[in-house]
């Protein structure tokens, strides 16, 4: 039995979520209990299909839709300002907003939900692309990429793999959590003779059966830092921030 010292729970803020592949039905009921001290007796928890840990939005299957819809929102309302503000100001006090409230929900947690299905992840793209247009008076067909080069903003996907390689660079340098730095091994700890990847300190790539294994962050971000073209493993991260 695990004590808690001085440890209060508020029993009507605790909830739990059960978390499987979208494919596998759950037929069996959970039932958890925890005692109420106040009451004095156990009470049961609510079970939630997402949950809202440190403002990322957790759901039981990791697709990350309730979270895109989350910071979907929120961005909706960054985009209104700068609609309203475009004949206002000058452009650097746009892009500026833009980093402030855009930029910002873009960027958190992405991470972790940056590998979520295109049916999601489209929403944040079209979003972003539309800011951009605002913000440039261009018309809502014209093209992106010239507008994202002129303002210097990355795309989302560009952005996803600057923060996946920032990460790794922390890895390799023994700054990141413990937990964190346990879902990668070196390609020279898994293979007992010299290979390519292994001589070149590469990371190990697992081997992967299922989808949500192969889109899992200990794969992808393997596969981001082993393409970081540099002179030194050591200086992959340091190399990709320094050119940003």
């Amino acid at each position: 039995m695990v004590e808690f010292k001085k440890l209060s729970l508020n029993i009507s803020k605790s909830n739990f979520v059960i978390f499987h592949p979208y494919q596998r039905k759950l037929y069996r009921e959970v039932n958890l209990k925890i005692i109420d001290n106040n009451l004095e007796q156990l009470v049961s928890l609510e079970r939630k299909t997402y949950v809202k840990y440190l403002g990322v939005l957790i759901d039981s299957n990791l697709s990350w839709k309730h979270h895109i819809n989350y910071i979907s929102s929120k961005i909706s309302k960054g985009i209104g300002i700068i609609a309203r503000l475009r004949h206002l100001v000058p452009r650097a006090t746009l892009l500026n907003i833009y980093r402030s409230l855009i930029e910002l929900y873009i960027s958190y947690g992405l991470v972790a939900s940056g590998q979520a299905a295109n049916a999601h992840s489209n929403k944040l793209v079209i979003l972003q692309k539309r800011v951009l247009r605002l913000m440039y008076f261009s018309n809502y067909t014209s093209h992106s990429a010239p507008l994202f080069a002129c303002s210097g903003i990355l795309p989302i996907k560009m952005l996803y793999f600057k923060l996946v390689a920032s990460l790794l660079h922390d890895i390799e340098n023994h700054c990141a959590p413990p937990n964190i730095s346990a879902l990668f091994t070196r390609s020279e700890q898994v293979h007992s003779y010299s290979t390519r990847s292994s001589v070149a300190g590469s990371l190990y790539i697992k081997q992967a059966r299922t989808n949500h294994l192969l889109l899992s962050f200990c794969r992808v971000g393997a596969k981001i830092w082993n393409g970081i073209p540099s002179l030194n493993f050591r200086s992959k991260g340091k190399h990709l921030l320094n050119a940003n």
